[in-house]
């Protein structure tokens, strides 16, 4: 992993959240202290389970890791399901990719004795549990949420139908590397021997012999989870219960601060603002999902509240998640090197 450009990524992230809770705060005419004491009355029940929430959003992402890696015959501590889940969170936070974080489960895993072939297999199949997770939500979305979608503006209802298209198209494409995996493996031999023709590799029949021994693993992992439907079923389960989490801590924000009704469309708009923005490249989708969840809070509240909501929501479901998932992972990352240096 790159540390530099990690670090670069991170405090361009910083800088980032900095000026989006700024904007938000300058837009809606309160101040920081106005927002704090909203807060500071607000009911901690609710506040306590959007906290429970934003970590079982972290939990069960884990949950769908271990549930593959486990059916390829590498169990794995829950411990460790959430530090890669937490390796996820946060590199996806601070990089212009949605997939940004996942060389950070790689690197984990491969730490804990995974194989690449079985960490391969694993994303991919990850990575359509999380697509179908969205899908599902953005449905949910459409369901509850549809009024808001039509009273959004021609931008918010564009960025929700990409979101759709994206999404559908990645689970397409994550399916294929599954089942036309031969297909993958001339394609990297073919760009092996153009890299070696262009000088740019020296020993492309070493690296032809490494493809091959990976895509053997690897064609054997995919058979194993392939065969499996219970895996999938518990992998995409995980994945639809994880979004769940994270969408229902707008709920419970809306509620600590008062709110009151609508409670189901609230959820639908939650959920169209995060088909909206997860697929934009932007770290964090920052701007990109505040923007899509004031369009759509204003609908339903009045303008302050709306803008407190979104902040209190997203300070438990974003900034403090990423802190969180941060340090969870520096923590991993230290114990890595003593493990190592043992």
């Amino acid at each position: 992993m790159n540390f530099k450009k990690k670090g670069l990524w991170a405090l361009a992230s910083f800088l980032l959240a900095v000026f989006t809770v700024w904007f938000i705060i300058y837009r809606s005419g309160m101040s920081m202290s106005d927002f704090l004491a909203a807060v500071g009355a607000a009911n901690p029940w609710w506040i306590l389970m959007g906290i429970v929430c934003m970590f079982g959003y972290v939990f069960f992402e884990g949950a769908a890791l271990l549930q593959i890696i486990r059916t390829c015959g590498y169990p794995q501590k829950v411990s460790r399901g959430f530090m890669y889940a937490a390796a996820d969170t946060y590199l996806s936070a601070i990089t212009p990719s949605g997939s940004g974080g996942q060389p950070g489960i790689a690197l984990f895993m491969m730490k804990d004795g995974v194989p690449a072939a079985v960490v391969t297999a694993a994303l991919i199949v990850n990575l359509i549990g999380f697509n179908v997770g969205l899908l599902f939500h953005g449905i949910l979305g459409m369901i509850f949420g549809y009024e808001t979608f039509i009273n959004y503006n021609t931008l918010g209802k564009v960025l929700v139908i990409v979101g759709f298209v994206v999404f559908i198209g990645l689970t397409i494409l994550a399916a294929m590397m599954l089942k036309h995996r031969e297909f993958i493996f001339r394609f990297a031999m073919k760009m092996t021997t153009f890299l070696h023709k262009i000088h740019l590799i020296r020993d492309p029949e070493r690296i032809h012999r490494k493809l091959g021994r990976i895509m053997e693993e690897y064609k054997t992992c995919v058979d194993v989870v392939s065969s499996h439907k219970g895996m999938w079923f518990r992998a995409c389960l995980m994945n639809i219960i994880q979004r769940f989490a994270q969408i229902a801590i707008t709920v419970f924000a809306f509620r600590a601060l008062g709110g009151h009704g609508g409670t189901f469309r609230l959820f639908g708009t939650q959920c169209l603002a995060t088909i909206g923005s997860t697929c934009i490249p932007i770290p964090g989708a920052m701007g990109v999902s505040d923007y899509l969840m004031i369009e759509g809070y204003e609908q339903l509240m009045p303008k302050e509240f709306a803008f407190q909501v979104q902040m209190l929501s997203r300070s438990l479901s974003f900034y403090s998640c990423v802190i969180i998932c941060g340090i969870t992972m520096v923590i991993g990352l230290i114990l890595i090197g003593r493990k190592e240096k043992k």
